[in-house]
């Protein structure tokens, strides 16, 4: 089992550096909201990374503008956020980037510290469901009916058990995806790439 996983994670690792871009961890130094977004934002890393083959340390400010914005979609897709990197800020002063660059709003990405925030239970939640379904036809609902009657969030275990059945069906994917709605101070990444011409 732990060579399937350390093949699946090489693999999606693998897929990732071939679009070469760079990912950073950023701060929100304004609000943003992809319903009525600003022309402007700016944001400021938390953690170091490179851009471009350029070093950023905590602390640093990066400046961009919107390009675009996508509505959220059917199948819980939610809304996408697309801006232009201009220029960043560092304690020398504020510098153009001489490459166009292009970045894609992400809550998170698959990395180290990522993994290691997702609980175990769900893990072994969703483990158990795959493999049971792969013998036992239905299993995965019942795994979810279970999850969803011990967790009680609807004051009702019977409605939180079937509600959950629902969450984790097909069935729910007929639903729209959400706005999104960044405060300041919130995290998340930048994804970065050059642009194609």
């Amino acid at each position: 089992m732990k060579k399937i996983i350390l093949f699946l994670f090489c693999l999606i690792l693998s897929i990732q550096m071939a679009h070469a871009a760079d990912k950073i961890h950023v701060r929100a130094l304004s609000p943003f909201n992809s319903i009525t977004p600003p022309e402007t934002f700016k944001v400021e890393v938390i953690n170091d990374g490179v851009i471009d083959d350029i070093d950023f340390i905590k602390g640093d400010i990066i400046n961009c503008t919107l390009e675009k914005v996508t509505d959220p979609k059917r199948a819980k897709r939610n809304a996408k956020i697309y801006l232009n990197v201009v220029s960043y800020e560092d304690n020398k002063g504020k510098h153009d980037f001489l490459t166009p660059l292009r970045a894609k709003y992400a809550k998170s990405v698959i990395n180290k510290e990522e993994i290691k925030k997702i609980p175990p239970k769900k893990i072994v939640k969703k483990t158990a469901s795959t493999v049971g379904s792969f013998f036992v036809k239905g299993f995965s609902y019942g795994v979810s009916f279970v999850d969803g009657f011990s967790e009680n969030k609807e004051d009702n275990r019977l409605k939180s058990g079937a509600k959950q059945v629902y969450d984790d069906s097909f069935l729910s994917y007929i639903e729209y995806g959400s706005e999104v709605e960044i405060k300041e101070g919130d995290e998340f990444y930048l994804v970065i790439s050059k642009k194609k011409d």
